[in-house]
């Protein structure tokens, strides 16, 4: 008896030391994972605020690094799932260190039967089999949460790379945006340049024409001396244009008012309200009924404009005339009319002399000057774009000459500087370097017509 009771002291000191030996080992494991997953947890979340903040420009990256964290936050998940069943695991064994053997147990003396063997629940072997499944798991999570950061940093790339591209867009549209700007002021400072050239010729003129004695100078309007009446009937050099029919001759002078003769506007008028058309072809110079021109001012190379959002500020309240810019727009095209009760068969060649209308392409109106309303700036009659297709008066009516002789009965060529002159009053088609605001030149109808600034060029379309 003595010597079995003594064996099984024995037997029971070797399974208490088993089983402090097994939960040592798994303390010292449960420590290590716990560890390694509160560090790796700590860097995941570092990385996924790092990667929401550098994809913060690119939503679609944005979305994608979402997804990669919360594959991150599962496997994390997974890993405290892990270690809880681990904890569950080691608690199991636990109870299998309760004092004394389990009814059935195969614990065996090792003195009576000879034999080494451990005591307790588990054996040495399975022991060893229970650690290394457990460094494997350890390595299979650690292989995940790899996975997981190398997804993050792979999608933060991809929202870097897309961030940088946006950036060289922005920094390609605004090159642009400066080079247009540089052209545009180019484009200013060449015009200035152009301005003064003329003013300097403008200046030689005036002078050579004051050591000459001669007529005022070219260039220059009389008006703005205030002595707008004192011209005289003299035409451009020496041209006196023929006097209207059965009217006194013209006095050029803006207080000698004279009206229109309401039997010449387009009521029962058997003039077409339309006419075709015409382009010219070919190299055709010859301008005919029909034909679609710009006029451009000779001394300021702006062309004659007009369009629904000027009007006049002298009271008539009617669709402002003026020069714009220095190529053509759609609002600088004429089509050549004949006068009112006038019937030349469409396309018909238009002579020096001939009464003639200029209809504004865009709006339907008519080139238009009259008494009673003068340009704000100069004082000068105003010219406007009035009436449509169905209404016409004879303030609608110019006079084509050639500058210079006016060439009354030979045919009007593209090439020819010419003179436009108001039917009703004689006054001229008249331009200056006057703006009444930014890129609104001042066109008014004045004088004889033997200034510099009277003087007009045809461009055909």
């Amino acid at each position: 008896m003595s010597n079995y009771g003594d064996n099984n002291y024995g037997q029971e000191n070797d399974g208490d030391t088993s089983r402090g030996i097994i939960a040592a080992t798994a303390g010292t494991l449960r420590g290590r994972v716990a560890a390694d997953l509160t560090d790796r947890v700590s860097s995941s979340k570092v990385m996924a605020s790092n990667s929401q903040v550098m994809v913060s420009s690119n939503r679609v990256t944005a979305n994608s690094i979402r997804v990669m964290v919360s594959s991150s936050q599962v496997m994390v998940s997974s890993s405290r799932a892990t270690a809880n069943s681990k904890g569950y695991g080691q608690q199991q064994q636990g109870y299998g260190n309760s004092p004394g053997p389990r009814p059935g147990s195969n614990m065996v003396g090792g003195s009576q039967y000879g034999g080494n063997t451990v005591g307790g629940d588990f054996s040495q072997e399975e022991v060893e089999k229970h650690q290394r499944t457990e460094k494997y798991k350890e390595w299979g999570k650690y292989a995940a949460g790899a996975a997981a950061i190398a997804g993050v940093v792979g999608a933060t790339a991809y929202g870097v790379h897309e961030y940088r591209e946006n950036k060289e867009e922005e920094r390609e549209e605004k090159e642009r945006e400066e080079k247009e700007k540089e052209r545009e002021q180019e484009r200013r400072r060449h015009e200035q340049e152009e301005r003064q050239k003329q003013e300097e010729r403008q200046k030689q003129q005036q002078q050579q024409q004051h050591q000459q004695g001669g007529r005022h100078s070219p260039g220059h309007d009389s008006a703005y001396g205030g002595h707008q009446g004192s011209q005289g009937s003299q035409g451009q050099g020496g041209f006196r244009p023929p006097a209207p029919m059965g009217r006194p001759p013209y006095s050029f002078d803006a207080n000698d008012v004279r009206n229109a003769n309401p039997a010449r506007s387009s009521d029962n008028s058997p003039t077409p309200r339309e006419y075709p058309q015409l382009r010219q072809v070919g190299g055709d110079s010859t301008i005919k009924m029909g034909s679609i021109i710009a006029l451009k001012h000779n001394m300021t190379g702006r062309f004659l404009h007009t369009d629904r959002s000027h009007s006049t500020e002298s009271g008539s309240n009617q669709q402002l005339v003026f020069g714009f810019k220095w190529n053509p727009d759609e609002n600088d095209w004429w089509q050549v009319l004949p006068a009112n009760h006038d019937v030349p068969v469409p396309g018909s060649v238009v002579s020096f002399g001939t009464q003639i209308r200029l209809r504004h392409v865009e709006t339907g109106r008519h080139l238009h000057s009259h008494y009673n309303y003068r340009e704000r700036k100069s004082g000068q009659n105003e010219i406007t774009a009035y009436g449509d297709q169905g209404h016409s008066d004879e303030n609608d009516h110019w006079v084509i000459e050639r500058w210079g002789d006016g060439a009354y009965g030979q045919t009007w060529g593209s090439h020819e500087v010419v003179v436009l002159r108001h039917y009703v009053s004689g006054m001229t088609l008249h331009s200056h370097e006057l703006l009444i605001s930014e890129d609104v030149q001042s066109v008014t109808c004045f004088g004889p017509g033997n200034e510099e600034n009277d003087k007009w060029r045809v461009e055909c379309q």
